[in-house]
């Protein structure tokens, strides 16, 4: 066993975050926690040789590929431990876009407070709408998901509602972005919105909504169930 595998520890606290997450983190706190992320390094485990990674079936997700944030992290695991490599999290996600799909995505620290990173290069998990990259959620804040759904359902107007991520290329983290099927004008229902979502929302925290088109709403059905459908 490599000793640095021994003393390993990547910085990353995937159990507060895990917590933090459930909690509607703000927008600062999701930033910085990607950033770190996206520059940490991670133990993956191997078999037989460095390029045979195993993959994990996760329940409604896919296979995953697991990588551990420490070695107390990765010790929880049955996998071999005398087969792992600390690998830069930028690699691990380029094996997965290069899977060509057979990898839905990174789970963190599978045999504990788990983290989940889907990504699948624009089918289940995400779709590209121009600039802008729609991707499936891995947590949504009860709080804005119960609000938005008790303001729609006293809204005649309202056919449908799907609460999705989005990001623009240079983001560093994606953002709320919600797609509302609904009849009048954005600039008359929108700020409605935006009103009874307020208390649910943090300093910092951006917020997207846009009108369904055919195009956009047909994106949002094959990523995520509606928040809220009209009887």
């Amino acid at each position: 066993m490599n000793e640095d595998i021994l003393n390993f520890e990547s910085g990353i606290d995937v159990d507060s975050a895990s917590e933090k997450m459930a909690q509607n983190p703000d927008a600062d706190y999701l930033r910085d926690f990607f950033g770190r992320v996206g520059t940490a390094n991670f133990i993956v485990p191997y078999r037989e040789k460095k390029t045979n990674i195993p993959l994990l079936d996760v329940k409604e997700k896919g296979k995953m590929l697991p990588i551990f944030s420490s070695y107390s992290a990765f010790e929880k695991s049955p996998l071999p431990k005398d087969m792992a490599m600390i690998m830069p999290f930028s690699k691990i996600d380029e094996i997965l876009k290069k899977s060509g799909g057979q990898i839905s995505g990174i789970i963190i620290n599978p045999h504990g407070k788990s983290m989940i990173f889907q990504r699948n290069g624009g089918n289940a998990t995400e779709k590209q709408q121009g600039e802008l990259r729609l991707i499936k959620p891995s947590f949504v804040p009860e709080t804005i998901a119960s609000a938005l759904k008790d303001f729609l359902s006293s809204c005649e107007n309202v056919y449908s509602a799907y609460i999705l991520w989005a990001q623009k290329k240079n983001d560093l983290a994606p953002h709320l972005f919600l797609v509302i099927d609904f009849d009048g004008k954005q600039e008359d229902f929108f700020p409605k919105v935006g009103e009874a979502l307020r208390p649910c929302l943090h300093t910092g925290d951006n917020l997207e909504m846009a009108k369904a088109d055919f195009k956009l709403l047909k994106a949002a059905e094959k990523l995520v169930k509606p928040v809220y459908k009209k009887p």
